[in-house]
């Protein structure tokens, strides 16, 4: 007999989105340590863990027997881009404020997708189209493996049924973050706002929490009123 997998004991870190939990089950102490010691064969994804690619669109996903590629649009970008249009009344239209952030794993690639039960067991069920990215967690990292878990959001195409929360889990052995949203922002807003978008940057990989759209507002002003206090004289 074969026994069901559960979510809780697979990727408890996501367990909370799909199951009522009692009381706390995951050590997010410990999950940190173990990113912080694997952080160089996480690269660039590190920055991303742990929340901060939330609510990001999916633009593209793509799977062949050799790799997966997802593609997103970085939703805490987004979301200042949004805040700078409103405060200094830029005439963009809202959908061209796209900034590609794409998640690639490839080589001895593993996929599957699964919808958990109210219990938390997993059923296997075929590939899904997705719209929004909502979270991850990184499962086990060898020099020739990365395993993740993702949580990602299935539209129901018939309007009138609730959506789903899906669970993809993904072993392979290369892992690549690219990353586009510096030239996404050249091509939107030029070179005029540069010292604003290296401002948010600075304050995105800090832990300062910017995906929120009063946030962002917030920000943009807090870099205005920085740049007009005056040097100190020596």
């Amino acid at each position: 007999m074969i026994e069901n997998r559960n979510i809780i004991e697979i990727a408890p870190f996501l367990a909370d989105d799909f199951v009522d939990l009692d009381e706390p089950i995951f050590d997010l102490t410990q999950y940190s340590k173990f990113l912080d010691e694997n952080s160089d064969q996480l690269g660039n994804l590190k920055k991303y863990l742990n929340g901060k690619l939330h609510d990001s669109w999916i633009t593209n996903f793509e799977l062949d027997e050799k790799k997966i590629q997802i593609t997103l649009n970085d939703f805490s970008t987004h979301v200042f881009s949004d805040a700078m249009v409103e405060r200094f009344d830029i005439k963009i239209d809202h959908d061209k404020l796209v900034f590609p952030l794409t998640l690639e794993l490839k080589e001895n690639l593993k996929v599957e997708f699964f919808q958990v039960e109210e219990n938390g067991d997993l059923i296997t069920i075929d590939q899904f189209s997705f719209s929004e990215y909502l979270g991850e967690q990184v499962l086990k990292l060898k020099h020739d493996q990365v395993k993740i878990a993702f949580e990602l959001w299935h539209d129901n195409p018939n309007e009138d049924l609730p959506g789903d929360r899906i669970l993809v889990l993904v072993s392979a052995k290369e892992l690549e973050l690219i990353e586009n949203q510096d030239k996404a922002w050249n091509e939107i807003f030029g070179k005029k706002y540069d010292n604003f978008y290296q401002y948010f940057k600075e304050q995105f990989e800090s832990d300062r929490y910017v995906s929120d759209y009063s946030e962002c507002l917030k920000l943009v002003d807090e870099y205005k009123l920085k740049r007009k206090k005056p040097t100190a004289q020596r």
